[in-house]
């Protein structure tokens, strides 16, 4: 699966690998791309995963996936963990910068989610990127895609938004995958700021 990316997806693994390992200008090791993102969309996975009757997911691109291994609350009820409070009886978390979770899933699941990871894919390879998700899921797709500049760069100068396009062009993108999965409900949000969101699928 990996090698048909370019070789600029594979340099970008190498550079994200030491941010995650050594930290950045902005932030420590332990935090950076530790995974904090996915705690704005806990309830809407749930309200997903009950619909689809989903018990397994693949976490794509998950960072440090820190709420997999920390308490988390809501609305003031405590769990062990995300897992505890979506019910999911099966997990894979999957991030090639991340030694522990680098490993590429090696079966499909119920549920694909992929928060905040889409846009820092090179134009070139978004398009195989988003059809990996497509392809490992059996129910459903869960993407968060930002759609403006990053207020960060990385360590070459690039901002670290590589792939920024307008909900409507990631809207005629997921419309090809929605046909040739028919079988996988889609579930696409596109943030036009950091407090703006929009459903585009």
């Amino acid at each position: 699966m990996k090698n048909k990316f370019s070789e600029n997806y594979q340099d970008l693994i190498k550079i994200y690998a030491d941010m995650h390992n050594n930290g950045t200008d902005w932030n420590n090791a332990e935090d950076t791309y530790d995974g904090r993102s996915l705690k704005y969309f806990f309830k809407p996975i749930k309200q997903i995963i009950d619909l689809t009757k989903s018990q397994s997911l693949i976490d794509f691109g998950c960072g440090k996936a820190k709420f997999y291994f920390n308490k988390i609350i809501i609305n003031e009820t405590e769990y062990k963990n995300v897992i505890e409070y979506w019910k999911i009886q099966d997990y894979y978390l999957y991030d090639p910068g991340v030694n522990n979770f680098s490993i590429y899933p090696n079966k499909k699941m119920d549920g694909v989610i992929c928060t905040d990871v889409v846009e820092h894919i090179p134009p070139e390879d978004v398009i195989d990127f988003i059809g990996d998700i497509f392809n490992l899921a059996k129910k459903f797709v869960f993407i968060v895609i930002a759609c403006y500049p990053a207020t960060t760069k990385l360590p070459d100068g690039r901002n670290g938004h590589l792939s920024i396009k307008n909900p409507k062009e990631w809207e005629k993108i997921i419309s090809k995958f929605k046909i040739k999965h028919p079988n996988i409900s889609s579930y696409v949000i596109c943030s036009t700021s950091s407090e703006k969101f929009v459903a585009v699928s």
